[in-house]
């Protein structure tokens, strides 16, 4: 069984009803693509912003996925996922 620390911020705790939650997975390599099917309200926020051009800011452990393997990148036992929605300013 694979544990990952799932941490919401800014407005995102607001719109899902929660700020932290450990998700569990029964299979081996478990990438953040399955994060979404699992958390489905999540998954619902995401397709919104992207329906506006804008996606979700996604990290792993600190780095972001941009810099590993996007949505392939696999989680493993222990990681920590935070999540943003897009922020923009000047």
């Amino acid at each position: 069984m694979i544990k990952v620390k799932v941490i919401v911020y800014m407005t995102l705790p607001k719109e899902l009803g929660w700020k932290e939650r450990i998700v569990e997975f029964d299979k081996k390599e478990p990438t953040i693509e399955d994060l979404f099917q699992v958390i489905k309200e999540l998954s619902s926020i995401r397709r919104r912003y992207l329906e506006r051009g804008w996606d979700l800011v996604i990290l792993v452990n600190g780095r972001h996925i941009e810099f590993l393997d996007d949505e392939k990148t696999v989680l493993k036992d222990g990681d920590e996922v935070s999540i943003f929605p897009p922020a923009a300013g000047g």
